[in-house]
């Protein structure tokens, strides 16, 4: 899918219904070396962290909602 101006635009008058996905929803594996509880920035740092520092790939990261939708997804006042 082509994203521009254009796209955008005709999609907004359509009500937003001709997306497809971005991004894939694949199945959880049956088990993972780590579990991340909370996918805000601290839970995102740590999985980062786990892979860039020790390796650590095969880690799942938990969230209730979207990622990124805590602390570092909302503005403070």
């Amino acid at each position: 899918m082509t994203y521009s101006f254009l796209r955008l635009a005709a999609e907004a008058l359509r009500g937003q219904t001709g997306w497809t996905p971005a991004w894939r929803n694949p199945e959880p594996k049956p088990d993972y070396d780590v579990l991340v509880v909370g996918g805000g920035g601290h839970g995102l740092a740590t999985a980062y962290y786990l892979a860039r520092e020790h390796g650590i790939t095969n880690v799942a990261v938990l969230e209730k909602g979207w990622i990124g939708s805590g602390n570092a997804g909302r503005q403070h006042r």
